[in-house]
């Protein structure tokens, strides 16, 4: 009775998923509205596998198993060119039923499939692409490092430092979400750009799309294209994003709007293996609007000096911005 129990739970979870896809041919309607009628049963062991697959028991089981499985080390990031691809069947080949199996421990290779972790970073004046699975893209700044968490039900990322911008696939049954730490921003599919600048600031910015963002006690926006916010503690700052697909530091252009000297600074620092200090931190707080290119450190720093009357100069392997 156990085993024939088991395996009407395993046809429904099947079920589950399949009736779950965004596309649904006529074929398997009608297959789905002939296996519910065969057995009273079936719609029973359809309801609970129903509730297993929208609630977080089946998400932290399978966490549980595939952190004891395969512990994660924070100095395994995966290397620059490629990222490694499940098989392209994988969605279909291992769905819902596979991911029960797995909680009630019948097959321990199934997290390994169904929750796929990677972390991936680059280094001083380094950027690169990064394909995940479903389509999506994140184009890395110098500097970034983010955390890849890929289930059947999620796509969660973790935006650790640097900035990114993402291209999502628009999944309706499946939402992406990035958590910088002090903001959770959840999509369906867009594109949008996420600075991470210093402990605090946070600047998001939309080019296609709706983004929502969660910044915590009550503080909840909803951002369209061509709209962008900066968080930075209590402070909240509405921005309008420009024209374009992309933000201007993928061409390699910096573009300030009211910036505080400090975050220009940090930013430029991203990219060049020359840093700039600040004599006095005060200057930090100086605000500068303009549009940089990255590649020219000293005409940045002219333009800088220029705003404000200031004095820069050229130490070792610094330059050092003063009064």
């Amino acid at each position: 009775m156990g085993q024939e129990l088991h395996s009407l739970d395993l046809q429904a979870a099947q079920w589950v998923e399949r009736m779950s896809r965004p596309v649904l041919d006529s074929d398997a309607a009608a297959d789905f509205d002939r296996w519910i009628l065969k057995d009273p049963r079936h719609v029973e062991s359809y309801a609970r596998m129903s509730t297993l697959w929208q609630s977080g028991e089946l998400e932290a089981a399978l966490d549980d198993k595939a952190t004891s499985l395969h512990p994660s080390n924070d100095d395994d990031i995966e290397p620059a060119p490629q990222l490694r691809q499940l098989r392209p069947s994988w969605r279909r080949a291992v769905p819902l039923a596979a991911a029960l199996c797995a909680v009630l421990s019948i097959g321990l290779a199934a997290p390994r499939l169904l929750v796929h972790r990677t972390t991936y970073a680059t280094g001083l004046g380094q950027s690169r692409t990064v394909a995940l699975q479903d389509g999506s893209t994140i184009r890395m700044d110098a500097e970034t490092r983010i955390r890849v968490r890929i289930t059947p039900w999620s796509r969660d990322i973790t935006l650790e430092q640097g900035e990114a911008f993402f291209d999502v696939v628009h999944e309706r049954l499946r939402p992406f979400a990035v958590d910088t730490g002090a903001a959770r921003v959840s999509v369906l599919g867009t594109a949008f750009d996420i600075d991470r600048i210093g402990d605090d600031t946070r600047v998001i910015q939309v080019y296609r799309g709706l983004v929502s963002i969660d910044a915590g006690v009550g503080r909840q926006w909803r951002l369209p294209a061509g709209s962008g916010l900066e968080l930075a503690g209590s402070r909240v700052r509405s921005l309008t994003v420009g024209v374009g697909k992309h933000p201007d530091w993928m061409d390699g252009w910096l573009e300030a709007n009211e910036m505080p000297v400090s975050q220009l600074v940090q930013k430029l620092n991203r990219v060049s293996h020359r840093s700039i200090e600040l004599a006095d931190p005060a200057l930090g707080e100086l605000l500068v609007t303009g549009r940089f290119p990255t590649n020219d450190l000293e005409g940045v720093l002219d333009a800088i000096a220029a705003i404000h009357d200031l004095n820069w100069r050229s130490a070792g392997n610094r330059y050092v911005l003063d009064r």
